[in-house]
């Protein structure tokens, strides 16, 4: 309780204040008696001390270094019975308690110190078994309000009612959810400003009070905000209540019940949070297996997919998004993971993903693959995604990327599968849809838009190991590549000319403006060295596809 309130009970009839009226407001959690000069090695903040000065009677300057010191614990106050040992308090020290604003009482000689202290802890004790039973009263009726199919703006309605004042709920991002009807909307407008300002503290993660600006609160009953975090895994919101200095008990049953309408809240955010995770953990696994080409009944996969409103469109197209894993590279996966915030932090990027592509006028259903955010969509006859190299589809979704990244702070990648015109046919977009991702990635591309290229030759050929390559390689020129300088460039640019026109002699010739004999002799030494017949058709394969390798092991070297 606030000390101005314990020395108004009638045991302290006659006590006065002397110095430090400024800290009358100080809380008391308990009371102590001094005997003994070194007390201070034993007093705690928001104790209030009773003493006669006995040990002080003949060294007044210890109570200023005692002031002094309670004021630095915390101390609530200090009670002196005068007239007894002490015959009056320095003014020192008095100076000293006006100045710290640490209050010191005289008491009278009337009662005893022992009496005192004795009805006060009771009083005290009683008082927080009051405001206890105020807690327990009011979270049982929140709670009840839930269990019985109430909202959360029906517990803020009831919350405001039961402590006489406009209060609010906001999201973590100081948007108002609900609004008591207490308070109107003229008050609600002043207040915002102040409100972002608190609210974008870093630091704040418990109860908070703050007064409000003399020109908001003037005309207003209110001068004061009560502030109460919803926390669940994360922080969800914030309940504000509007409040009057007018009873400071009053304020302290307003944090009792705000602080039980938060935990009511916070459980039931964490219920539907419960039930839409379970929703959307349904959705990942059947949407997952969908696209690995593990449901193979069609009658199943038109039932399932109805209730997503895939059904009856003439084109489907798949997008797969990541975040860019190489901005985690300074931040430990175990940091992200620890308390849930690898959780929450995916959880919001997920809600962004789906803020962000609803914006797009498209239907589409999202859902989470390992570290992929995958997005099936559904066109209709006259929309067009992939038209042209810079579509309308491929610079929103830039679009999308940019502001993610600029107003968010989530660097994200992009692939996009081609069309398709069937729904079994979907699994075959998402893979495309993949790989262009991957394309992306493999480029060293950071916050891209990667639509699916088709592989030519080379793509394929990169993806077999360069030692099979190089030994696929040698084994077709095979004797042709001992030989050493001008000879051997002059044998492979025949050969490689003499394909690239389609086995033709004269044109051969003419390309490399040699005679006819020349091309004839050059050809038929590389059939010589090779063993191979260069008209076979498999052996004309295979000699392509070595030149075709030729290039990939000058691109290695540059």
């Amino acid at each position: 309780m606030l000390l101005k309130e314990l020395i108004t009970l009638p045991i302290y009839a006659n006590a006065k204040v002397v110095a430090g009226h400024d800290g009358m407001t100080n809380s008391v959690q308990s009371v102590n008696i001094m005997d003994a000069p070194d007390i201070i090695n034993y007093l705690k903040p928001q104790e209030l001390l009773l003493t006669t000065g006995y040990a002080m009677k003949d060294h007044p300057e210890a109570l200023l270094s005692l002031v002094s010191n309670m004021a630095k614990v915390g101390c609530a106050g200090l009670a002196i019975k005068t007239k007894r040992f002490l015959q009056e308090i320095p003014k020192d020290v008095l100076q000293c308690a006006e100045k710290l604003q640490f209050p010191i009482i005289e008491l009278s000689l009337e009662q005893s110190l022992g009496d005192i202290s004795n009805y006060s802890l009771s009083h005290i004790l009683e008082k927080r078994t009051d405001e206890l039973n105020y807690a327990l009263t009011t979270h049982k009726q929140f709670s009840q309000m839930i269990m019985q199919g109430k909202s959360t703006e029906d517990v803020i309605e009831a919350l405001a009612h039961l402590i006489d004042s406009p209060v609010m709920l906001m999201n973590q991002h100081a948007g108002l959810l609900f609004r008591s009807s207490r308070l109107t909307e003229e008050l609600y407008l002043k207040l915002p400003g102040e409100l972002h300002t608190e609210l974008a503290s870093p630091s704040l993660h418990g109860s908070f009070t703050f007064q409000l600006p003399p020109q908001l609160s003037e005309g207003t009953l209110y001068s004061a905000v009560e502030l109460h975090p919803i926390v669940t895994f994360q922080l969800e919101g914030y309940l504000i209540a509007l409040t009057s200095d007018i009873s400071k008990q009053f304020s302290n049953l307003t944090k009792h019940a705000m602080e039980q309408a938060a935990n009511v809240i916070g459980l039931e955010l964490m219920k539907k949070q419960a039930v839409k995770e379970r929703s959307r953990r349904y959705k990942n696994e059947f949407f997952s297996d969908f696209v690995d080409g593990l449901i193979t009944s069609e009658q199943e996969l038109l039932h399932r997919s109805k209730n997503y409103g895939l059904l009856n469109h003439p084109v489907y197209i798949s997008v797969v998004a990541k975040r860019d894993t190489s901005f985690d590279l300074l931040r430990p996966s175990s940091t992200l993971e620890s308390d849930g915030r690898f959780i929450s932090e995916r959880d919001r990027h997920y809600n962004l993903l789906k803020s962000e592509f609803s914006k797009l006028d498209l239907r589409f259903v999202l859902f989470t693959k390992n570290e992929y955010f995958c997005f099936l969509i559904a066109l209709h006859g006259g929309q067009k995604v992939t038209e042209g190299k810079e579509s309308k589809f491929l610079e929103q979704l830039k679009q999308m990327v940019s502001n993610l990244s600029m107003v968010h702070g989530i660097p994200i990648s992009v692939g996009v599968g081609n069309p398709v015109s069937q729904l079994p046919d979907i699994p075959l977009s998402y893979k495309e849809a993949i790989e262009a991702l991957q394309t992306g990635y493999d480029a060293r591309k950071k916050q891209f838009v990667q639509p699916y290229r088709a592989k030519n030759f080379n793509n394929l050929l990169r993806m077999i190991p360069k030692e099979e390559l190089r030994e696929y390689y040698e084994e077709t020129f095979k004797d042709l590549l001992s030989i050493e300088g001008k000879e051997r460039s002059d044998l492979l640019k025949t050969l490689s000319t003499f394909y690239e026109t389609h086995c033709q002699l004269a044109e051969t010739a003419k390309q490399l403006f040699i005679h006819r004999n020349t091309v004839t002799y050059r050809l038929e030494k590389c059939e010589r060295l090779t063993g191979r017949d260069l008209r076979d058709p498999v052996e004309s394969l295979r000699f392509r596809t070595a030149f075709a390798m030729e290039s990939l092991f000058l691109s290695d070297k540059t």
